[in-house]
């Protein structure tokens, strides 16, 4: 497999997936038996707005936060870059501009160039590179093995790549571009 470059129309789409993907990942993550894995990583967790049953899992990191829900997953810049949200409905990550993160099931961000989304993603990617390696580390690869057959399951799963594959693929992604990574929690 090639690492991302030049060109991203294809790495979108790859992105895209692995982002339907890890939303499933991170609904297991979220019911290990020894724990919350996303609180345990530091996200802060509230309901969700726009939703209701679920939790709004939030993060700062790189000067903005990420943010997931069942239903979409986000970074939203703390300054005037254009930040990225990826919702499951729509399958396909657009650009998202705005002083907070989307309101799932409400706001779905707006159309872009390609190399405009690539580039509002790569934060995203980086958390996602980074929250892989650490889940790696705490479970083990035998736990994304399980969430890939729960993919299978699942009346429409999907899955993209196989669990190490798909960790090599959001390092290659998160390389195409190097910045200093901070993380704190917001709220």
């Amino acid at each position: 497999m090639q690492p991302p470059r030049h060109s991203h129309t294809g790495d979108l789409g790859k992105a895209a997936r692995g982002l339907a993907q890890q939303m499933v990942w991170w609904g297991c993550d979220v019911r290990h038996p020894s724990g919350n894995m996303l609180v345990r990583y530091g996200m802060g967790r509230t309901p969700s707005p726009g939703l209701t049953g679920t939790s709004c899992y939030q993060m700062g990191w790189e000067g903005g936060w990420i943010e997931l829900h069942g239903a979409a997953a986000s970074w939203t810049s703390g300054d005037s870059r254009d930040g990225m949200v990826f919702t499951r409905d729509q399958g396909r990550i657009a650009l998202w501009n705005g002083e907070r993160p989307p309101v799932p099931g409400l706001e779905y961000g707006h159309q872009g160039s390609v190399s405009e989304r690539w580039e509002a993603a790569l934060p995203m990617l980086r958390w996602i590179a980074g929250y892989e390696k650490w889940i790696d580390g705490q479970l083990g690869p035998q736990w994304r093995q399980a969430c890939r057959r729960h993919i299978r399951r699942l009346p429409r799963g999907k899955p993209w790549l196989a669990p190490k594959e798909a960790l090599d693929w959001w390092h290659r992604a998160a390389a195409t571009e190097h910045i200093s990574h901070t993380t704190s929690r917001i709220r």
